[in-house]
Parts: C-alpha cells; structure tokens; sequence
C-alpha cells in the first residue's frame, strides 16, 4: 500500500516537497528502500529523515515492516501535507 500512496505523488518536485523529513518525503524514502534494498530503510543523500521525528519511526538499517495503524497514521500525515498541492482543504480524492 505504501507504493501505491507513493505513486499519486511520482512526478513532484524537490523544491515543492523539500529536502527534510517530512511524510512525504518519508514514503519516498520507504518505497525506494522497498524496491531498491530489500526492504532495509536506507539513507538519501538528498532526504534528511529523523527518525524520532518521523511518523513510522524506522531507522536507517531497520526492515519495513509497517502495520495497518502505521500505514494509516502515514497516509493520514501524506494528506494533510499534500492538502494544498490538491487544490483542497481534506483530501484528494
């Protein structure tokens, strides 16, 4: 599901989404971990994730493994950021 959230989100721009770790950014980082590290969250060099500060709260190095309430509270944190590109104030559906 995490990819699948990812892709309504494939064409943006890094000056739009920015360079820190922001959920946004956060699936970025998650789905190419995914497709490109088997699974193992690894670091961007461009992405500055804090992973305290995060909304799944994995390290580098850590497997992903997200369960539903964790998706959840992700695509929740991707909505509300993404509210204002979507041209609306809840969602973008």
């Amino acid at each position: 599901m995490t990819l699948v959230l990812d892709r309504y989100f494939v064409h943006r721009l890094r000056m739009v989404t920015g360079k820190d770790g922001n959920p946004l950014n956060e699936v970025e980082m998650l789905c190419d971990s995914l497709m490109n590290n088997n699974g193992i969250l690894r670091d961007s060099n461009v992405i500055k994730l804090v992973p305290d500060q995060s909304v799944v709260n994995l390290h580098i190095g850590d497997p992903i493994r997200l369960t539903a309430a964790a998706f959840e509270r992700l695509a929740v944190s991707v909505d509300r950021l993404a509210a204002p590109w979507c041209g609306r104030s809840r969602s973008c559906k």
